[in-house]
């Protein structure tokens, strides 16, 4: 008699083991027989036919394309969300982006992937039929080592990413794995890329002629790249739609510096839980009320997208990002910091409210909190894992290695902040808030700060020394289904961008008060000049951006660079848009 079909269910691990940092598990020695197991697992899960909810495909999906319930029994139906009243058969989406649950929803959405890749690995040991793993003490090692495999991270505002860019284990082609009965054996490199066993997207028409080139394209920069069944995910690619390395490697870099760490590190101080956990604001509050109110963990997350992807990159559109196998380890390390913001505001957690879009099971405009049901992450076959279920990743059976050396908050914290401050020897740190509609563009897009340079335009590059820094707006296409995105037209992202370093590049003052002989002028409103970008290099107005408001602030951070950030202070220095005329 044939076993009833079951639901996937993600389950904790029973022992919490470590999320290492992708580099040190992948070149340390002393994990060489964890990484080969993972390495071999991840392969096992992205070979699966496309129809498997087991498959990576499937897992990827949960994202946004191919549009479709993820899960389903035969047979089973899932009630239409109300998003839309005309049109109860489309798919909602399951994504929390720009409300407070965006954290919470992505951390078992890991977890399952994470599962997965464990559960296939361990197959691969105790297959009655392997013939690669007989008894023994070598294999009774890789038992030991199978127990502790989790997904590992990538810091992409670390040291190492500011020196070197993305680990060069994210792109190789090959790796090489030992087992017990072979050694150095070639294999493809999962974390490179995914090959889509399927089409994904539909052909855009150019014109009145389809997409002559049946390989990943965005003929306007504006629509979610096609990419047909066995093409591979992509990075940044060139002209021939082949990831390149050097170009993200160099963009990350750039970014790194003048957008990921001084935003994350403004991202560590936000005390509120609906300021800090995502990139919108449906609350009437002032929006200077605490020192990182325009930092959230979601805005900087979409800098990392942009950064990676590129024009016709995937991880650059929000229905296709979840494809790209970096996807996941970005969004280990977006866990990774969640995590260790609640270690140092452990008594800050989700205030229940209606500013939400609506998903595939959510209504919209309806009460969201803790006991929201984390759709589609079964915790059981009747019940959803909830960001309540979720608080603890202990008991999800991993943790961080900075979670396990410092359990004080205000020392973590101080820590952390010496760890990603950007440009801790200056006491006067110079910031932009801008305030952009999210949906006006209808894609992904771009603001970039220059400053004096008014000249600057969409073709002016990043390498500038007069570029400050940008925020990336993560929006999907005109054509997603994405409920979440259709929905709300007037949802807005709060991001910020740090000007202190180009500041002193270009010799401009940072203190804010004239002393002695000092020549340059404090910054003027005149000085600052902001480019909307599309994906495909195009310019447009800010009007066109939906632009909403631009404005500057210096925080004094005390004279003694102590990081006691208690007696900090802000002030507002000016405003750049919508324009001040004079009276």
């Amino acid at each position: 008699m044939t076993e009833a079909k079951k639901h996937v269910i993600v389950k904790p691990f029973d022992k919490v083991e470590l999320r290492l940092p992708v580099e040190v598990l992948m070149s340390n020695p002393t994990y060489k027989k964890r990484r080969d197991l993972f390495l071999q697992g991840f392969a096992v899960v992205q070979s699966r036919d496309a129809s498997d909810p087991k498959s990576f495909y499937a897992v990827a999906g949960i994202h946004g394309l191919p549009y479709a319930p993820y899960d389903l029994l035969p047979g089973e139906k899932m009630s239409p969300s109300d998003w839309n009243k005309s049109e109860t058969t489309r798919w909602g989406g399951y994504c929390h982006h720009g409300d407070i649950l965006f954290p919470t929803w992505h951390r078992p959405y890991v977890l399952l992937l994470e599962m997965l890749i464990y559960e296939a690995a361990r197959n691969i040991i105790y297959d009655d039929k392997a013939q690669n793993y007989p008894a023994g003490s070598e294999t009774d090692e890789y038992k030991k080592e199978v127990e502790k495999i989790r997904l590992p991270y990538w810091d992409w505002a670390s040291p190492s990413t500011l020196t070197n860019g993305v680990p060069s284990v994210l792109f190789d082609e090959y790796v090489y794995i030992d087992n017990p009965t072979q050694k150095n054996v070639r294999a493809r490199n999962p974390l490179r890329a995914y090959t889509l066993p399927v089409d994904l997207g539909s052909l855009t028409l150019v014109g009145d002629v389809s997409n002559p080139t049946q390989r990943p394209y965005s003929p306007d920069g504006s629509t979610t790249p096609y990419t047909p069944k066995g093409y591979a995910t992509v990075r940044h690619p060139d002209s021939n739609y082949i990831s390149s390395p050097d170009t993200t490697g160099l963009n990350v870099v750039t970014f790194c510096s003048s957008v990921f760490r001084p935003v994350l590190y403004q991202v560590l101080f936000v005390n509120k839980w609906r300021q800090f956990s995502n990139h919108g604001d449906g609350e009437n509050e002032p929006k200077d009320e605490n020192y990182g109110h325009y930092s959230s963990i979601e805005v900087v997350h979409d800098a990392v997208h942009d950064s990676l992807g590129g024009a016709g990159g995937h991880m650059s559109y929000a229905d296709i990002a979840g494809f790209d196998p970096i996807f996941f380890l970005h969004h280990c390390n977006v866990d990774r910091l969640i995590a260790i913001w609640q270690a140092c505001h452990p008594d800050i957690w989700i205030i229940g409210n209606s500013y939400t879009e609506g998903t595939f099971t959510q209504p919209v405009d309806k009460n969201i909190d803790e006991n929201t049901d984390l759709t589609p992450f079964r915790k059981s076959e009747t019940t959803y894992w909830t960001s309540k279920l979720v608080r603890n990743i202990k008991t999800l059976g991993y943790t961080y290695p900075e979670l396990e050396k410092n359990s004080q908050p205000r020392e973590l914290l101080r820590g952390m902040l010496s760890y990603y401050h950007p440009t801790l020897y200056l006491q006067y740190h110079w910031r932009l808030t801008l305030t952009v509609m999210k949906n006006k563009v209808g894609a992904p897009f771009q603001i970039r700060v220059f400053l004096d340079l008014p000249t600057a335009n969409a073709s002016t590059p990043i390498s500038s020394p007069n570029f400050a820094g940008l925020i990336s707006i993560f929006a999907r296409g005109k054509e997603t289904q994405c409920a979440n995105c259709l929905r709300n037209f007037n949802a807005v992202v709060n991001g910020n961008v740090d000007l202190t370093s180009c500041m002193e590049r270009l010799f401009i003052d940072t203190n804010p008060e004239p002393s002695g002989d000092v020549v340059a002028k404090s910054l003027e409103p005149s000085q600052i000049t902001l480019v909307p970008v599309l994906k495909d290099g195009s310019g447009i107005s800010l009007e066109q951006a939906g632009l909403i408001s631009a404005q500057y602030w210096v925080f004094d951070e005390g004279p003694e660079f102590d990081l006691d950030y208690e007696n900090w202070t802000k002030k507002l220095m000016g405003q750049v848009y919508p324009p001040q005329t004079s009276q």
